[in-house]
């Protein structure tokens, strides 16, 4: 510790070096008056100093507060030594900037225990401003850090304005970084597609995982995949990518061309409404597990498809808008915000995160919060220039009762058919097709389902059960399926032919809006060129139309 004892009288400054060398102060620096002190200052910063207050020339008094505007934030402790003993000038000793003061004589026990005493708190002062400089550089490098992921991410991360406009979005995160991710692409066809994803956690560590995803969801879009592919194509990214005890909850959507079929995924997220212009509100609930949890042989990638009316709502949320809690610590909840979106006159996605924060007792948010609304309507994107004229192709699938009783067994079906040549553009559509047939095939044509049980929730439970169980008596029957590209026509035609008994189609009946159950058909009707039943039904088969440009 370097003392710097300050003090006109030779005399003086003896002593105390005398007495500090006898303590273990060494190094010791002498000054005989203010003006030299200040100059050592300047030019050798001494760790303590002893300064007589009555000095010709600048006096005690009168140095101290210089020397404190020298040193500005380092921790220097000054002791004045004075024969003064009177109240008022011990009392300035310390107004003046001085830490302590020692009295003239000088008792050499009482002076070493200060000048110790104030050793300890310089020594504990360096260490803290060592501790600062590091916490400080440590904020420099996080600040630097984070400075570089917002850059990537804003580079990452981005919707094109031309497809964001058909969306009401609003994003909050809960920290700098946002756990949940909102993406946006256009599909060859003239459609789009969106995803809402929602990372475990919040923050960097969550938001980190949302690269992987928009680099694998841009690329798939841009070749036409159908949500169901994206689904388990993601759901992989993510097994490779994330930790075990991390995953993505999700909604992966697909939006035709004419703002009204909608194909959907849903994984682990909360229900999705779909808000009707008279104000009905219809649920959609996830039948899904989230996003990076079952390996490929146990994931379920089938989706849903249904059709909107044009003026129709579809609102999706992240769970941090619903988990708010008012001050009887009541959760807002699923049925709180169907409520919300059932009473109000618009709504908006700002509309309902204003909402959520009202009811919110914290008035902050504790989970990232993304509320994403679509109303139906027309697109008018840009299609994709058609292919350069393809080889026909034809693909052939015959499928036994053993086959038919195999864990994801469309899936693989639709592995086969996604090699047929042509479907680039429609290859969504086509596998829209393909699983509405077989499903048909499968359900009506050889296990005899009668689709009127899914009139209920209930009803669905019960159809689903009653499915597994003649699937798994199934002995005999069998499905074939052929897909064949004719690239000359600009057309690719399936057929599925099952071993059941058809039925009778031409009475089929037109399904209402409303209706739960018997859509299948009229979706089909709804996405081909056109359709043509052979074998009293037991045979169906579709043209699709592969040149879909403006």
């Amino acid at each position: 510790m370097k003392i710097l004892i300050v003090d006109d009288e030779q005399i003086n400054r003896t002593l105390l070096l005398c007495m500090l060398r006898e303590a273990g102060f060494t190094d010791c620096i002498e000054a005989e008056s203010g003006e030299a002190a200040l100059d050592i200052i300047v030019q050798q910063p001494p760790d303590l100093v002893l300064l007589d207050v009555i000095m010709p020339g600048l006096t005690g008094f009168e140095v101290a507060p210089k020397i404190r505007e020298h040193v500005k934030n380092r921790y220097l402790p000054i002791l004045f030594i004075t024969a003064l003993d009177d109240k008022e000038s011990l009392v300035r000793c310390l107004e003046v900037g001085g830490n302590d003061f020692a009295t003239k004589p000088f008792d050499k026990h009482i002076l070493t225990a200060k000048i110790k005493a104030h050793e300890k708190i310089w020594a504990l002062s360096a260490r803290i401003e060592e501790q600062n400089k590091a916490l400080r550089f440590y904020q420099q490098r996080v600040a630097r850090e984070h400075a570089i992921v917002e850059h990537i991410f804003s580079h990452a991360i981005v919707n094109e304005d031309e497809i964001l406009t058909y969306f009401d979005h609003h994003l909050a995160p809960a920290e700098t970084f946002n756990g949940d991710v909102f993406i946006c692409k256009p599909s060859p066809s003239g459609g789009l597609y969106f995803l809402v994803g929602d990372f475990t956690g919040h923050g960097l560590a969550s938001a980190i995982g949302a690269l992987p995803v928009t680099r694998a969801f841009q690329e798939m879009t841009a070749k036409g995949l159908a949500v169901s592919e994206l689904a388990l194509e993601l759901n992989n990214v993510l097994l490779r990518f994330l930790p075990a005890d991390m995953f993505m909850a999700a909604v992966i959507g697909e939006i035709g061309a004419d703002g009204k079929r909608l194909t959907l995924w849903q994984g682990g997220m909360p229900e999705m409404l779909l808000v009707s212009e008279n104000g009905d509100v219809r649920r959609l609930n996830a039948k899904h597990m989230a996003l990076g949890i079952l390996e490929s042989q146990e994931f379920n990638s089938d989706s849903d498809t249904l059709t909107m009316r044009h003026g129709d709502q579809l609102v999706c949320y992240t769970d941090g808008l619903m988990e708010v809690t008012n001050d009887k610590k009541e959760m807002l909840g699923e049925e709180g915000i169907r409520q919300w979106c059932l009473h109000s006159a618009v709504v908006t996605a700002n509309g309902l995160y204003q909402h959520a924060k009202s009811y919110n007792n914290h008035h902050v948010f504790d989970d990232d919060v993304t509320v994403v609304v679509f109303k139906s309507q027309p697109l008018a994107l840009h299609k994709c220039a058609p292919v350069e004229l393809d080889i026909p192709a034809s693909i052939d699938i015959a499928l036994t009762h053993q086959h038919l009783k195999l864990e994801g067994v469309l899936q693989r079906v639709l592995q086969v058919a996604s090699q047929c040549s042509g479907i680039q553009l429609v290859r969504s559509t086509l596998f829209t097709v393909i699983s509405e047939m077989f499903s048909n095939a499968l359900e009506h044509g050889i296990l005899k389902m009668d689709s009127s049980i899914k009139h209920s929730t209930e009803g669905f439970a019960h159809y689903y059960a009653e499915r597994e169980l003649r699937l798994a008596a199934l002995e005999h029957g069998f499905i074939n399926i052929n897909i064949t590209a004719l690239p000359t026509d600009n057309l690719i035609k399936v057929s599925v032919k099952d071993s059941g008994e058809g039925f009778e189609y031409q009475a089929s009946p037109q399904p209402s809006e409303e209706a739960t159950f018997g859509r299948g058909l009229a979706l089909i009707k709804s996405l081909c060129h056109d359709i043509l039943f052979e074998e009293g039904g037991s045979k169906i088969i579709c043209l699709l139309k592969t040149n879909v440009t403006n």
